[in-house]
């Protein structure tokens, strides 16, 4: 278990939250790297992902060098969505080809003593929930959003997540087809959809994890079929850093903030990111030790 560091002594508290995405990454990553050959068929890295509750598996070639990265994202660009809301086929086929068919080349790498600051900034510029740690040749660790959820509840900044949330979330009826679900989290270009009952409150979710899990479910069955009810709901006026424990604590990458009995909006992990990275960090930092 990870133990919440205290301030140093003569510290001035007023820089303390700052100074905790001065840390190291190695703090925070997730040291297990889960891999799959580049022999895998895409059917095979989908199970594993689910297997192993991951969004995204680096692919090795024969060498045993990392040469791309696979995601959720990549599997639902490359399957086939069945949209018509009127069909009775599967909702999604993946085709049967080997990663490297399919794969494109690069993985975007940071190193064990790049700042949570920088790493935040790194998921900000590539739209992306995580990042590769490298020492050598060798992948060593992850840090994504939900790893940097804890560099926040320990910074114990308190900026209302309505500041930093996204609005208006994108929603989806319960009672509406999966096909539609499927054409509306593509055509958005979210990760995530909230399932709505027919007052407008959050009763789910419908994100690319339930989109993968529903490939062999019929595109005209309702989206409460397979929709996730894990949530976390949050008022408007709650402290970033709370919201990031609730978050943390319910291994969710979203929080969904209300007021009263209506959807405001969206903390995602990349707004989580931005409040991160936009803390000016480095300068405060450096301007600490200089005295």
């Amino acid at each position: 278990m990870r133990r919440l560091l205290e301030p140093r002594a003569g510290v001035p508290s007023r820089y303390f939250p700052m100074m905790r995405f001065a840390t190291p990454v190695s703090r925070y990553m997730t040291c297990d790297v889960i891999t799959a050959p580049d022999t895998t068929p895409l059917p095979e890295v989908h199970r594993m992902l689910g297997e192993h509750s991951i969004s995204c598996v680096p692919i090795i070639d024969g060498a045993s060098r990392a040469t791309g990265v696979l995601s959720r994202t990549d599997l639902l660009r490359l399957g086939r969505f069945e949209t018509k809301t009127n069909s009775r086929g599967m909702l999604l086929t993946l085709p049967d080809v080997p990663a490297r068919e399919v794969l494109r080349p690069g993985i975007l790498t940071i190193g064990r003593t790049t700042l949570v600051v920088q790493a935040a900034s790194v998921l900000l510029k590539h739209g992306i929930r995580r990042v590769f740690v490298r020492e050598g040749d060798a992948l060593t660790g992850v840090f994504s959003t939900k790893d940097l959820l804890l560099a926040l509840v320990e910074s114990r900044l308190t900026t209302p997540i309505s500041e930093l949330m996204s609005a208006p979330a994108y929603t989806i009826p319960l009672d509406a087809p999966l096909a539609l679900a499927a054409d509306r989290l593509t055509t958005a270009q979210v990760s995530g959809l909230v399932v709505v009952d027919p007052d407008g409150w959050p009763v789910g979710m419908f994100t690319q994890t339930e989109a993968l899990l529903a490939h062999g479910v019929l595109s005209d069955s309702p989206v409460e079929d397979v929709m996730s009810p894990a949530m976390v709901c949050l008022d408007v006026r709650t402290p970033l850093h709370r919201a990031a424990a609730a978050a943390h604590a319910a291994q969710a990458r979203r929080v969904l903030v209300v007021q009263g009995r209506r959807l405001r909006g969206v903390l995602t992990g990349l707004d989580f990111a931005r409040a991160v990275a936009g803390t000016g960090v480095i300068s405060v930092a450096v301007r600490s030790r200089a005295g």
